[in-house]
């Protein structure tokens, strides 16, 4: 997933990108299976210590490269870290998935072309309720938790994304601000 593409990139640790045939099935390979029983990515193999699960990843890697100050030391600030990624993979992360699954996915890899509109809908009264949330918690911030964090790098990938899903988030200038910021980063087109 580019969240973790992302934050390799800001930290300088090479990755070797494998990438799976989703449309053959791939992920649901014995191999991969074996390394990441849920069957989805991403999946990192660092010198056989694997690891699968997005926040986890980036929580290894930042911790790989504690200089760089993307996952704080104090306990309080540790405690809002994982608040903000809880809250993202509770909150926002499924109803952007479930936009994924039926404007993209569905139409593109599984050539179905009947999208629900009650999982649209549902998805997009999600997004509406938690993303004044975020735009709240980014009100004269310059990122989520004051300073760049890897908070930044688990929610603005997928938030990146969202015009494809037919998602305005002109309505949030402070989300908005903010993930102008993140394409600024010198990693970002790279990644």
């Amino acid at each position: 997933m580019r969240k973790v593409s992302l934050l390799a990139a800001a930290l300088d640790i090479p990755l070797t990108h494998v990438t799976l045939d989703f449309t053959k099935g791939e992920f649901r390979s014995p191999e991969y299976l074996a390394m990441n029983p849920n069957g989805k990515v991403p999946t990192i193999d660092d010198d056989g210590f694997v690891l699968w699960e997005s926040g986890a990843i980036l929580r290894y890697l930042a911790a790989k490269r504690p200089e760089r100050g993307l996952m704080p030391s104090d306990p309080f600030e540790q405690a809002h870290l994982d608040q903000w990624l809880f809250w993202w993979s509770t909150h926002l992360e499924p109803a952007l998935d479930r936009l994924v699954y039926e404007r993209r996915v569905k139409p593109l890899f599984l050539g179905l072309p009947d999208i629900d509109p009650s999982i649209v809908a549902e998805a997009k009264a999600a997004l509406e309720r938690f993303l004044p949330v975020l735009d709240g918690q980014l009100a004269g911030k310059e990122h989520v938790l004051g300073k760049l964090s890897i908070v930044d790098f688990a929610i603005s990938p997928p938030l990146d994304g969202t015009a494809t899903l037919q998602v305005d988030l002109s309505r949030y200038p402070n989300v908005t601000a903010w993930l102008e910021g993140m394409r600024a980063k010198p990693y970002w087109k790279g990644a």
